[in-house]
């Protein structure tokens, strides 16, 4: 918020003549009530939306192409970018790189502690040091060796095991594609770390706390979670003695990585307003000014060379193992709705890892579930 107040402030200072009213909303109502103020054609002259949003406005011609696309595009990483483009046109510009891969907080006092001198380097030196770190009381898992139970990770991480085989999951019209070898080994393995290698559990997940809420409290060694979440151990725990290292691809292959486009700008094609909406939006945009709001709301960059700014990792030093990896990030994809999209995956991964579903048998009920969501949206 005062992110946005501060860059208003100094357009308005630069162009006297433009007002800008400035309005927040609770996260919960917000998405409904963009929804309802286009649909009645009195949309905001300029838009807060996450990435995932953006396309259904845009294929509604409900936004205003950004001037100079192609240009622009150079300068942001794919995954950020792939929500505000619609055949190659540009729609917004994303203010950060939504990444929740990647990177892990780790104690290291408690990896010290069991003989390990050093972060996990491979997929099987993770799954043996998280066996090692589960420390239990009865048949209570009171320390989580590697904990990956949260509503988003469940599926980034199953998502990145298939790219790191360098596997797809995308298929025909805008359909998943589940039913393959690099699907399988990845639903395997993930679910076998809690019904096979029982190095975390279920008994947390959907719980008004996150993850990493509960590393920072001491119940993890590990914790799969995105950077964002350094914040929180900093700022609201004031915990120091932790790291936040890269998690090991799941072969050999580079670390590659499926994100949703994050918190960006758009302007609507309705407004009166709309050669200054975008002029802000570009101001807003420039190296100088997104490094500003990235440094201040603790953000990664979408743009390239905010990212490689030394003066952005010299801030952020935990943000380091982020920041290399951008460049593997690719869009998620086309999801029509995002909540039911990660809901379904979750659901079946329950079910799979209690021994209700065979992973064969959830994956072909989360292709076809997600599938018939994808057909309805159409």
């Amino acid at each position: 918020m005062n992110a946005y107040k501060k860059a208003i402030t100094a357009y308005e200072a630069l162009h006297p003549d433009v007002k800008i009213d400035y309005q927040t909303f609770p996260y919960d109502v917000y998405n409904q009530k963009l929804k309802a103020s286009f649909s009645a054609k009195k949309p905001p002259d300029i838009a807060e939306m996450f990435g995932t949003w953006v396309p259904e406005y845009a294929k509604n011609g409900l936004l205003a192409e950004i001037p100079d696309g192609d240009q622009l595009m150079n300068e942001y990483y794919e995954a950020p970018l792939g929500g505000y483009t619609l055949n190659d046109k540009l729609y917004g510009l994303p203010l950060e790189f939504n990444i929740e891969n990647g990177g892990m907080l780790i104690h290291p006092d408690m990896l010290k502690a069991q003989g390990i001198s050093q972060p996990p380097s491979t997929w099987d030196e993770l799954v043996a040091d998280a066996k090692k770190l589960t420390i239990r009381d009865g048949n209570r898992i009171k320390v989580k060796g590697f904990d990956f139970v949260s509503g988003d990770n469940i599926t980034f991480t199953f998502l990145s095991m298939i790219l790191q085989q360098n596997g797809k999951y995308w298929g025909d019209n805008n359909h998943v594609n589940f039913q393959t070898p690099e699907a399988q080994r990845a639903m395997t393995a993930l679910t076998s770390l809690i019904s096979g290698d029982k190095v975390a559990d279920l008994t947390t997940f959907g719980g008004e706390l996150d993850t990493s809420d509960y590393f920072f409290q001491g119940g993890s060694a590990m914790t799969y979670r995105g950077p964002w979440s350094i914040a929180a151990g900093l700022n609201t725990y004031k915990v120091k003695d932790f790291e936040y290292v890269p998690v090991p691809s799941f072969t050999t292959n580079p670390p590659a990585f499926a994100a949703e486009s994050g918190w960006g700008l758009v302007a609507a094609q309705k407004s009166k307003q709309q050669q200054a909406a975008i002029d802000f939006i570009k101001y807003l945009s420039t190296n100088d000014n997104l490094l500003d709001w990235n440094l201040n709301t603790f953000t990664v960059p979408a743009k390239k060379e905010v990212a490689e700014n030394p003066e952005f990792v010299k801030a952020n030093p935990y943000m380091e193992t982020s920041l290399n990896i951008l460049k593997l990030g690719q869009w998620i994809g086309p999801i029509a709705d995002r909540d039911y999209f990660f809901k379904v995956i979750n659901d079946h991964f329950q079910l799979m890892t209690s021994g209700q579903e065979t992973v064969e048998a959830g994956l072909q009920n989360i292709e076809k579930s997600i599938n018939d969501s994808q057909d309805q949206h159409k």
